[in-house]
């Protein structure tokens, strides 16, 4: 064999070698956390946020953070871990996530709770929502233990039951009956932050202030029952679906809340053109009969009280039976300054006496977080790096109604930089996170928590 060949022949060898090597590396620590996180199954209801808490506990552990499971009356888990500073006098910043998801559908393209890498992607239920932001999390307060970082205030790692579901047992319970866990605390960062991108640019990231607040209800109606082929037209479910039907023919009554102004206001600044112009003419566009001329889909809900019927139920077994009760579950997210008894009034009204209305779920107002804060200001440092901030209103709900109601200023974060195909998968099919944007976004909470907490 000549020499050049020969030497051509140890050269593939080598590459072949190499690149065998590189296949078959780990991959990063916070990689493999999010992978073991996705693998357990958290669907709210039932939750089982103990088998989710354990994992980080078990993590935080080997780096020498001592962390608590604390379980609800119901049997609903937390974690709670302070990594303290000598420098802090008691002051604190909380890094809060939910360990629970929402149900998967079935029409995934790969398994909800694989935690499987796909097309340069990790998928799975809380990919998004809310596990990635979790490890994030994680992963910077474990570099600042054994970086040996020094802070000028205390961190503390929660992770929290039931937000899903309202977070009555989960980040409500712990501020109701262990107040003691939140001494000093200053401000908190938690989800409900958000982003706009075009390709891989970011226009503006989002940090949430301020948000809608939930009312959910259930309606139901009782009665009598019997065979399908009778004449009932008082049924139940008659009577159920007919008082839906007046509720959610009521004309919509559009307003401009502070909220709004304010963030349409701060949008305008960061994207200029026809946001802008629409921030300048927001009381000539938005009239409470009606807009002057048609939003785009998703902005309306910014001026409502929005009412969504989620889930119907008459308990019939099969379609010749007249069930004797039905009910129906309905998502009501007001404005900020909405009157919540008022409104709830007009709903019994409008279905009239014959259905009964049961409060599941309220929140009262609360103050929008400033943006004045030292802790904003320590994340518009740091992401202002690659693109604008703005202070967000938004129409979801979070667990940082909970810290506000209390005075605590509370703020949603979200450091990967996400498309819109990426961030629809939030409570749909094929949820997942890009694994560059992943690990990009462990890097910025490390920052932003060095930024804050760090000399």
């Amino acid at each position: 064999m000549s020499p050049p060949r020969l030497a051509g022949l140890i050269l593939a060898a080598v590459v072949l070698v190499a690149l065998s090597a590189r296949a078959e590396a780990p991959p990063p620590e916070p990689v493999r956390w999010l992978r073991e996180y996705l693998q357990i199954d958290t669907t709210n209801p039932p939750g089982n946020e103990h088998l989710g808490a354990e994992l980080l506990a078990a993590i935080l552990a080997r780096e020498g953070i001592p962390a608590r499971l604390l379980e609800s009356p119901e049997g609903r888990t937390s974690l709670y871990a302070r990594l303290a500073s000598p420098a802090s006098g008691g002051r604190a910043l909380a890094l809060v996530h939910h360990i629970d998801v929402v149900p998967a559908g079935e029409e995934w393209r790969v398994a909800p709770f694989s935690g499987r890498p796909y097309r340069d992607s990790l998928w799975g239920r809380g990919a998004v929502d809310d596990k990635s932001l979790g490890i994030a999390h994680l992963a910077a307060l474990v570099a600042c233990r054994r970086e040996g970082t020094a802070l000028t205030r205390d961190v503390i790692y929660l992770a929290v039951a039931d937000e899903e579901r309202g977070g009555g047992q989960g980040t409500g319970w712990l501020l109701e009956r262990h107040p003691e866990l939140f001494a000093g605390l200053e401000a908190v960062l938690g989800e409900g932050g958000s982003n706009r991108t075009i390709g891989d640019r970011v226009v503006w990231w989002g940090i949430e202030v301020t948000q809608k607040r939930p009312l959910w209800l259930r309606i139901a109606a009782s009665g009598r029952g019997g065979h399908g082929s009778g004449f009932h037209p008082a049924s139940p479910t008659h009577q159920l679906v007919r008082g839906l039907a007046r509720l959610l023919e009521r004309p919509p009554r559009l307003r401009v809340t502070d909220a709004a102004r304010h963030f349409f206001t701060a949008l305008g600044a960061a994207e200029g053109g026809n946001t802008v112009r629409f921030a300048e003419r927001l009381d000539e566009v938005i009239r409470e009969e009606g807009p002057a001329r048609p939003l785009p889909p998703g902005l309306p809900v910014y001026f409502l009280d929005t009412v969504q019927v989620t889930q119907l139920d008459n308990g019939a077994q099969g379609p010749n039976v007249v069930a004797a009760q039905a009910s129906a579950y309905v998502d009501v997210r007001l404005l900020p300054d909405t009157d919540a008894e008022a409104f709830l009034g007009e709903v019994r009204e409008v279905l009239g006496r014959e259905l009964e209305v049961e409060v599941l779920l309220a929140a009262p107002p609360a103050p929008a977080s400033p943006t004045d804060h030292p802790i904003y200001r320590a994340v518009e440092r740091v992401l202002a790096v690659r693109a604008p901030v703005v202070p967000l209103f938004i129409a979801g709900t979070t667990d940082s109604r909970y810290f506000r109601e209390r005075g605590i200023p509370a703020y949603g974060v979200q450091p990967f930089a996400l498309n819109p195909e990426e961030l629809r998968g939030i409570h749909a099919d094929d949820e997942h996170l890009p694994v560059a944007a992943f690990l990009r976004g462990v890097e910025t909470l490390r920052r932003i928590l060095v930024s804050y907490a760090g000399e």
